[in-house]
Order: structure tokens, then C-alpha cells, then sequence
């Protein structure tokens, strides 16, 4: 892996990114992806006995959905009459906007 960007390819990011860049900023942008990079290339370069496996986080991650049941609802009635102000149908709400 190369270690330093050119000008071309940090305006070509720029541009994947929807950022416009001035000449200046263009220069330092480049400067930094070559940073980036070029600590890229040393975690690269980093051997890790065979047993290690990834690690992901600092706790345990479990997936907490629940399954996807069909249940019935609250009948509208029951819902509406602790509304302060319905219409019979839906509830009624100051505007927002004027």
C-alpha cells in the first residue's frame, strides 16, 4: 500500500464526498489521507498470534428483537376518550403553524 496520496486522487475523495475544496485545503487534505494511510499500513503490519479472534466491543452484543407478533389493538373509542379534544375520529391538536 502506497504511503503518500496525490493531489488528484485527494480531490478525487473530495469529490466522492460532495466537498469542495480551495487549493490550500485540497493540500492538506492530502496530507492527511497520506497520514491515514500510512497508519493504515502499520496496523497492517501488526501479527497476531493464530488464536486471537476480533474483537468487537468491550460487552457481550446480543440481538434483542423480539419476534414480530400479530395483536389486536385498543379500539378507537377507548383510545380517544382520554383525549382532551377529538373530533369523533381523530384527535385534535393546537396548530403549529400559523
Amino acid at each position: 500500500m502506497s504511503d503518500s496520496i496525490d493531489r488528484e486522487t485527494a480531490m478525487q475523495v473530495a469529490r466522492l464526498a460532495r466537498i469542495h475544496l480551495s487549493d490550500d485545503a485540497a493540500s492538506e487534505c492530502q496530507h492527511h489521507l497520506s497520514q491515514v494511510l500510512a497508519y493504515i499500513g502499520k496496523l497492517n503490519e501488526v501479527q497476531l498470534p493464530e488464536n486471537v479472534l476480533p474483537f468487537f466491543g468491550a460487552t457481550e452484543s446480543v440481538n434483542a428483537v423480539r419476534a414480530d407478533l400479530l395483536v389486536n389493538s385498543f379500539p378507537r373509542e377507548v383510545m380517544l376518550k382520554n383525549s382532551p379534544d377529538t373530533d369523533g375520529e381523530f384527535y385534535r391538536v393546537p396548530p403549529v403553524f400559523k
